[in-house]
């Protein structure tokens, strides 16, 4: 695993690696010589991690019957990935998945049928973002290190897709990468702190300069105007797109600022200039375009947030944490509404999205799909197949279609139950 890959469930050979070391050691030692009373006493001292290594394979035991008592509810399983899987998306007319894995590899492939359609093979480090453009014309790939591509999709569905790359750039490493939801206009943010923005596929690049801090993650506003940023700094930038100036910001020296942070996420409220960032230890700073005007301390660390849709009647957000803790705030009240009951105790929520204005669906760390009712907080429902992280999920309503990906090393697409009102 490269040292620059997004942390995953440690590889059961690591063991191997340090009782080599051990062996190497003892045989660079002097020998010695011991009496039978002192290689008695040694035994016994040792006996102790004997007892570890009994707990380790017991735990190993459970995990393992854990898995072989999930229920796989998946409709297709793509297991072509050869390592865990990071990055997906679903072509909006096609029945077109496309996923991105620590393999170096994209793969598009049929949502119906699971069967491979196209491989990229261009990336030589993990590929963590993989996104059809708005309307399917264009699909980018990203790596960690920051070598993107851009691929013109044939406007003729074939039977396989055809795909000619028109674009590519390197840039330092990438932290995140997404398309603008109305132009075929791409966006990342890097390690560095730089925003870019290129123009596909002419090229044309505007550059949002950083603070040497890394650009942790960012997203437009209702209007697409603007960019909603946050750094590892603790400091958020809210950007003009056509001007690439600041217009509004909040730094570490603020009174409502973060300081140094280790994990950041952002969310812009879908039909007004309003935006939140949450960062690791469970701080909400609540923003409109002239600053901040508020902040909310959750009980709970936040690893990843979502405003309700804008057509949902209530003013809601919705939070996960590691620890599994869910929390539904109303935050045109600055409340706390409701809390969701993860079924699985300490199952740490990754993802967590709003299928329709009243239903929240969250991504865990032990492979689980859990809906809850956003305005009481209750279990709609739970799909089962993935046995580890969860890393993303796309979902498109007009099929009750939700594709996954997951450090097991495979896709999966689900058919969601109705989910009511």
């Amino acid at each position: 695993m490269r040292d620059n890959t997004p942390p995953h469930r440690p590889d059961f050979e690591d063991g191997d690696d340090e009782l080599i070391e051990m062996i190497e050691d003892d045989e660079d030692d002097d020998l010695e010589e011991v009496t039978l009373q002192q290689l008695e006493e040694r035994l016994a001292m040792a006996g102790g991690d004997d007892d570890v290594e009994e707990e380790e394979d017991e735990e190993e035991l459970r995990d393992l019957e854990r898995i072989g008592s999930i229920k796989d509810e998946a409709a297709i399983t793509f297991r072509q990935h050869k390592a865990p899987v990071f990055a997906c998306s679903l072509h909006p007319t096609y029945d077109w998945a496309v996923t991105g894995s620590e393999d170096d590899r994209a793969i598009v492939w049929d949502t119906t049928t699971g069967e491979s359609l196209y491989e990229i093979t261009d990336h030589k480090d993990t590929v963590t973002e993989t996104h059809f453009s708005h309307d399917g014309l264009y699909l980018a790939t990203g790596d960690m290190s920051g070598e993107l591509f851009a691929f013109k999709v044939s406007e003729q569905k074939e039977d396989r897709p055809i795909l000619n790359k028109v674009w590519e750039y390197s840039m330092s490493d990438m932290s995140w990468l997404f398309w603008h939801r109305g132009a075929h206009v791409l966006l990342a943010g890097s390690d560095s702190g730089e925003v870019f923005v290129w123009r596909i596929p002419s090229g044309d690049c505007k550059i949002l300069p950083g603070q040497s801090s890394r650009c942790e993650s960012g997203e437009l506003s209702s209007d697409g105007k603007k960019l909603f940023t946050a750094y590892m700094n603790g400091s958020v930038r809210l950007w003009d797109l056509k001007s690439c100036q600041v217009l509004m910001e909040v730094n570490e020296q603020h009174p409502m600022g973060f300081g140094e942070i280790t994990h950041a996420v952002v969310a812009c409220e879908k039909d007004s200039p309003f935006y939140v960032c949450a960062e690791g230890s469970g701080k909400m700073l609540f923003c409109t375009n002239n600053g901040p005007v508020n902040t909310i301390q959750s009980e709970h660390g936040i690893e990843c947030l979502a405003f309700a849709p804008a057509s949902a009647d209530l003013k809601l957000l919705a939070c996960g944490s590691l620890e599994g803790q869910i929390s539904i705030w109303d935050y045109s009240k600055t409340a706390l509404r409701t809390t969701c009951e993860n079924p699985v105790p300490n199952d740490g929520v990754l993802r967590i999205k709003w299928l329709n204005d009243n239903t929240i669906l969250a991504a865990t760390s032990q492979g689980n799909l859990n809906a809850f009712d956003a305005r009481t907080g209750s279990l709609k429902f739970t799909l089962t197949g993935h046995f580890y992280h969860i890393y993303e999920f796309v979902y498109r309503p007009q099929e009750n279609l939700l594709l996954t990906v997951s450090e097991d090393n495979t896709a999966k697409v689900f058919k969601v139950p109705p989910l009511g009102d």
